[in-house]
């Protein structure tokens, strides 16, 4: 940062309180980009077609005094200055009248209200036309008429091409991105600031030829299109003002083109290009000496001016360019900022969170503290109330405060244990008070109404651990959305390299390689692809081709495309090695049509798979909602990120102070990890699940009370590793005890699972509930539910695809860490 120190006039002042102040840093580039406009209105002021219309200066200055606003267009007004160059005193006078009757226009037609961008060139065309006849006089010619109407015209049409890139140059552009649009209306703009150097000559070599050269090398970094279509916009201007002709027009557009093919080379070989281009095609057509030297000479000092042109320039402008890698570099850094901001102001949440978690968690006070503060309450209020008017209180409260107290409590403690009955009071509190039976009434009275004040306290530290629980699983989450931001932050950009080479390789070229995250079993890249129906390259060729640079087998999880065409982003991640199918069956209780038991079968979309049954207390509608509660509940924690025992936890507290009146439900989850099978089940109060494998029979069982009855539970996880051809069966109470009094439930269950024969989930669910019927004689006596899994091997789409040439990304960064 540029620095200025201020001298003081005192020497004492200096060696005791000198200061260096900073300059700010936008002064330099404020007052860069002030040049650059004066510059632009300038020569867009001189800028005109054969000396008879000037349409360039006003398009620019309302189209500046919109965008830029009022205070800050007098830049424009050099405009003047510029006309005054060509056209001596008469042009600057138009110019000028052109500038004010603009002012006068826009201050009384849109007084009230900011104008429409797209009204404002309407207006600078209608106030070219009325100034342009008003010069002329009282009396005009058909010609004076046209003139001034192509004028109009034109004024117009060119503050709609400047509207469109006016904000690249005021600084209010805060994308990269550029439409080919924006990008050839900039190409306009510089192409009417060119034709302000036409007159202009030095040693016979005329400005306006070099700056066109000029101008189509440096747009040679922008690629083939770019520099082709500025070559022929810039060109064909000029043709405007007879300054070249139709010849000279394919000619530089086909110096362009080849300029723009060699862009990625060094500028040598650019401008040598452009150099025997434009001089061998103009000698096909020039018949003397002279026109072929000046071209030369041109395009000579143009390729010098382009030899000096800073390096950073050509950067600048090609991350505007789609499509470059300066653009695709510019993008991602853009992100990167975006996310290390994002992800700082997300992990400052999760700290508050934090911060209020361990504030509720923290009372500072235990059991016995709280006993302590309400037995002190009691005795206080007693005294205040039986002891203030005693005769002995002198003795009792002044001299023997702490004997008193602790006669009292002991009498308070035989209140209590006496329950009911009547209590006595402690020997101390006999031989010290003489005002006993009113001390027990209060005594009594007190304790009733602090025991009842306790039961509210205790709610209350409830729900408060409660909301520490449930803040620190928000924190948590929280912490874990920053954690992977940051972790997408710091992917490299080598490996996206080589990625995007291996891809060449097959002759795929693609427009970016983002990675996500290379972690085995959570892969996850994005590869944008200038074509809508880039899917079928993505299923063929880029996904096997990932699958053997990572060494495991990677699916496209995600197409996105534009609407009506336009690049095309696919999200490759690690594809599953085991598939879940599931199948439900249920009947309530007698027949009826709705049951008390809720089920749920969900892929929580991070590589786990979870299969819920809840069964509420009693039967009908009031125990269907409790289930579903718990379970809708349970299924949206879960999906938001939330630790499985937490959101128990959080379940089993909802339900505890959602209702005053006693209902639980029972809760059986399985969470299955489909990239290895290993299963976690978590039961509370439910029924054994079962495991099918082979003839194999496996019991799992869990021995905790429902949830919605007890504030602390203790969460129950049983793992179990699961094999393709697993059957996993879930039920709720009203199956497992179908079976009569005589039947032992878990023999009978076993058998039954043990016979069966098929693994359709449906038919295996289906006859395990008609089984039950059966063996009650057609009678349902509970709700019953079933929820068959059937665990099986994922079928691979493809197979991997093997570069020689290309090493495993993997090996490569265990490389990088070893180093």
């Amino acid at each position: 940062m540029a620095q200025i120190s201020l001298t003081h006039k005192s020497a004492k002042e200096n060696r005791t309180s000198s200061k260096v102040i900073p300059l700010p840093r936008w002064t330099w580039h404020a007052w860069r980009r002030v040049a650059v406009l004066i510059a632009i209105g300038f020569l867009l002021g001189r800028a005109n077609i054969e000396h008879a219309v000037s349409p360039f200066g006003l398009a620019y200055f309302a189209v500046l005094s919109e965008v830029a606003g009022r205070k800050k267009a007098w830049p424009a007004y050099f405009a003047v200055l510029g006309a005054l160059t060509v056209d001596g005193t008469t042009g600057g006078l138009l110019m000028l009248l052109q500038l004010v009757l603009y002012r006068v226009a826009r201050r009384y037609i849109f007084r009230k209200k900011l104008p429409d961008l797209h009204f404002v060139p309407i207006t600078a065309g209608i106030v070219s036309l009325v100034s342009r006849l008003a010069m002329v006089g009282t009396v005009w010619t058909k010609y004076d008429v046209l003139i001034a109407l192509a004028q109009g015209a034109l004024v117009t049409i060119l503050a709609l091409i400047f509207v469109q890139c006016m904000n690249l140059f005021v600084g209010g552009e805060q994308t990269r991105t550029l439409k080919y649009e924006q990008i050839i209306s900039v190409v306009i703009l510089v192409a009417s600031v060119v034709m302000g150097f036409v007159g202009l000559h030095v040693h016979g070599v005329e400005l306006a030829a070099v700056a066109i050269d000029w101008l189509i090398l440096v747009m040679t970094c922008g690629g083939i299109g770019i520099s082709a279509a500025g070559a022929i916009v810039v060109s064909m201007l000029t043709l405007l003002n007879h300054q070249a002709s139709l010849t000279q027009v394919a000619i530089l557009g086909f110096a362009g083109l080849l300029g723009g093919l060699l862009r990625d080379t060094n500028r040598f070989f650019v401008s040598l290009s452009f150099m025997l281009s434009t001089t061998v095609l103009t000698a096909t057509y020039a018949h003397s000496y002279q026109p072929l030297l000046m071209n030369l000479l041109a395009s000579a000092v143009a390729s010098v001016f382009y030899f000096l042109t800073p390096k950073r320039l050509e950067n600048e402008l090609r991350s505007y360019v789609p499509g470059t890698r300066e653009h695709t570099q510019s993008e991602r850094d853009r992100v990167q900022r975006v996310n290390a901001l994002l992800t700082e102001k997300i992990h400052e949440v999760s700290q508050v969170f934090d911060e209020l978690s361990k504030s509720f968690a923290d009372t500072g006070e235990n059991e016995y503290t709280a006993a302590q503060h309400l037995v002190t309450q009691i005795v206080s209020a007693t005294s205040q109330s039986v002891c203030a008017l005693c005769p002995r209180r002198a003795k009792c409260w002044d001299k023997e405060s702490m004997q008193t107290y602790h006669a009292m409590a002991n009498t308070l403690r035989n209140i209590e244990s006496a329950g009911g009955r009547k209590a006595v009071p402690s020997a101390e509190m006999r031989d010290r008070c003489v005002r006993l039976d009113p001390l027990m009434n209060t005594l009594r009275y007190n304790l009733d109404v602090t025991n009842r004040d306790a039961k509210w306290m205790k709610k209350l530290r409830e729900q408060r651990s409660l909301l520490s629980a449930q803040l620190s699983g928000v924190a948590s989450v929280v912490g874990a959305m920053a954690k992977e931001l940051d972790e997408e932050n710091k992917s490299s950009l080598s490996d996206e390299e080589q990625i995007i080479g291996a891809l060449e390789q097959l002759g795929l070229y693609v427009d970016d390689v983002h990675i996500v995250s290379l972690e085995p079993g959570k892969v996850e890249i994005e590869i944008t692809q200038p074509t809508e129906g880039a899917y079928e390259n993505s299923a063929r060729m880029i996904a096997p081709l990932l699958s053997g640079i990572l060494g495991e087998h990677i699916s496209v999880s995600q197409v996105q495309s534009e609407n009506g065409g336009g690049p095309c982003t696919s999200v490759f991640a690690s594809a599953r090695l085991f598939q879940v199918n599931t199948a439900v069956a249920t009947a309530a209780r007698d027949g009826r049509i709705v049951s008390g038991d809720t089920h749920t079968s969900v892929d929580l979309g991070n590589g786990r798979y979870t299969v819920a049954v809840s069964d509420g207390m009693g039967n009908g509608e009031r125990a269907r909602r409790e289930s579903k509660a718990a379970i809708d509940l349970l299924k949206k924690l879960m999906k938001a990120g939330f630790d499985e025992k937490l959101a128990i936890r959080t379940v089993n507290s909802t339900l505890l102070l959602r209702s005053r009146d006693e209902m639980f439900t029972t809760l059986d989850m399985a969470l299955i990890d489909l990239f290895n099978a290993k299963a976690e089940f978590l039961k509370i109060g439910s029924a054994p699940s079962f495991i099918k494998r082979g003839n194999e029979v496996i019991e799992v069982t869990g021995s905790n009370v429902p949830i919605g009855i007890l504030q602390d539970i203790e969460v129950q996880s049983v793992e179990q590793q699961l094999q393709a051809g697993d059957i996993l069966i879930l039920m709720s109470d009203g199956l497992y005890d179908a079976p009569p009094h005589n039947y032992d439930s878990d023999t009978w269950l076993r058998t039954v699972i043990s016979k069966l024969e098929t693994k359709t989930p449906q038919d295996i669910a289906d006859m395990l509930i008609e089984t039950a019927v059966r063996m009650n004689h057609g009678s349902i006596r509970d709700d019953m539910t079933v929820v068959v899994a059937v665990i099986e091997h994922h079928e691979q789409e493809w197979a991997a695809i093997k570069l020689p040439s290309v090493p495993s990304l993997r090996k490569a960064n265990k490389r990088r860490r070893g180093a």
